[in-house]
């Protein structure tokens, strides 16, 4: 059989049983994984296969089995419900920095200034957007709006004083 992607099918399937030996062989792995994984690195085979190297069984069978044994000297992923060493949920030793508290406190905190940037006209909410939420240079507004700078200049201080009024 002439190994090329267009009878790929057939090529899957008449090695199909060396697929299922080295799922078997690799038992560390889960097999179905290690059985879809072997399909896709048979394509690769296919593509990659040079006649000067060998038979494309052979082929095949080193590049699974040097792929596999690869694959199973990286550390496996632990399910969160297992235990560590001292026998605690490995759950619990996950830290955790966000506080929902100071979040809520926060948006509160804000919730004045954001319903006050919503009310201003669009010219200048826009301006007030882009360089404190999107951090741009009144240059880049410049270019974005086609004001000229001190135009943004102006009409960003006439938002602020707009906004310290209203808050």
């Amino acid at each position: 059989m002439k190994i090329s992607l267009e009878n790929s099918k057939q090529i899957i399937d008449a090695y199909m049983p060396l697929i299922i030996a080295n799922a078997r062989r690799f038992s560390a792995l889960d097999y179905e994984e290690v059985v879809d994984e072997s399909r896709m690195l048979l394509i690769d085979a296919i593509l990659e296969y040079d006649e000067l190297k060998g038979t494309f069984g052979n082929y095949l069978k080193q590049k699974l089995y040097y792929h596999f044994l690869d694959e199973c000297k990286k550390e496996q992923i632990a399910s969160l419900d297992d235990f560590d060493k001292d026998g605690k949920p490995l759950i619990d030793s996950i830290e955790d920095n966000y506080n929902l508290e100071k979040d809520l406190e926060e948006r509160e905190k804000y919730k004045d200034l954001y319903k006050a940037i919503e009310n201003l006209p669009d010219d200048l909410r826009n301006i007030i957007v882009g360089k404190y939420f999107l951090a741009m240079t009144n240059d880049e507004l410049s270019k974005k709006t086609g004001l000229s700078y001190k135009t943004i200049a102006n009409k960003a201080s006439i938002a602020l004083k707009i906004l310290r009024k209203n808050l």
